[in-house]
């Protein structure tokens, strides 16, 4: 723990504005409008098995992280160590231990290397998986132990299931019924994380981030099965004018959302832990089924 604590205290010495701005640029690989942004491209417009197994690998993660975060509750260096220049603080959400953010880089980027094996981009993925963790470690938001940690669970959640997930998708009845059962799990479970947050039976910063990842992956799993039942789409050859199209406009459903709705909910004065789970069920929902929607837009074939 010492020598932890010395890391940081150097770190925080060598601060600089390009170096700060320089290290934020990295960790912004890592966060969610980011990566839900790479995951719904590669699922709607490049191969939407390997998105799939990328959204269900990356949401699997974020859970495990969050589990582990609400056993552990590790605090975060700016509690420990006093003077520590702590940047981009507002990003640091819930426990320290596992880092969030180097999960999240580590099993979304390790995914797209293990479904596409171009060699380029699993060099590429790597990097910035290693870039993320040390940027979280520079901005003093987090242990080495952290990013150590989130650089295990989220590379080996998404080794681990990659292959089953590839066999999974090519048995569409089954693929079906996991996603019924996985919107059915993780829905009850966001709404019952939810009602004892609001009645505060259950500690905020252990829980919140969890409630989330629990919301969307329920979403997620309803969405997919409703679009694999009711349509299936495939992504047609070709056709690139089109599918930044279908992109843009899936995406701005999604900034809704993420933006707009957050923005409203605070306006009436209902934003709580059960509206914002809300938000990002119908988060994961709409991944999975704006292709039915845009389907009738004649977004996809």
């Amino acid at each position: 723990m010492e020598i932890q604590k010395q890391i940081l205290l150097f770190l925080s010495g060598t601060h600089s504005s390009f170096q700060n701005i320089l290290a934020q640029a990295f960790t912004i690989f890592a966060e969610e409008y980011l990566l839900i942004a790479i995951s719904l491209f590669v699922y709607w417009c490049i191969s939407k098995k390997k998105g799939f197994i990328t959204a269900f690998s990356l949401l699997s993660a974020m859970n495990v992280m969050g589990v582990a975060k609400a056993i552990v509750r590790f605090p975060r260096p700016w509690t420990v160590i006093e003077g520590l220049d702590v940047v981009r603080q507002n990003t640091a959400t819930g426990y320290s231990f596992p880092s969030g953010h180097t999960t999240c880089a580590a099993s979304a980027y390790t995914s797209l290397a293990v479904t596409f094996k171009k060699r380029w981009l699993s060099i590429s993925c790597a990097a910035l998986i290693v870039l993320v963790g040390l940027s979280r470690i520079y901005l003093c938001v987090h242990w080495p132990m952290d990013v150590a940690g989130g650089i295990l669970i989220g590379c080996g959640v998404s080794f681990l299931m990659a292959s089953w997930l590839d066999r999974l998708y090519d048995d569409k009845a089954r693929s079906v019924r996991i996603a019924v059962i996985i919107g059915i799990v993780f829905t009850a479970g966001m709404l019952l994380l939810s009602i004892l947050l609001l009645l505060e039976k259950i500690d905020a910063t252990a829980f919140e981030d969890l409630n989330i990842t629990f919301a969307m992956f329920g979403g997620l799993g309803f969405g997919f099965a409703l679009e694999r039942t009711k349509y299936d789409f495939e992504i047609e050859e070709g056709s690139w004018g089109r599918k930044v199209i279908r992109f843009l406009v899936g995406m701005l459903g999604v900034l809704v959302l993420m933006v707009a709705c957050k923005a409203l909910l605070k306006a009436i004065g209902i934003y709580n832990p059960l509206t914002r789970a809300i938000r990002y069920l119908l988060v994961g929902f709409w991944g999975g089924c704006y292709p039915i929607i845009g389907k009738k837009l004649k977004l996809f074939v």
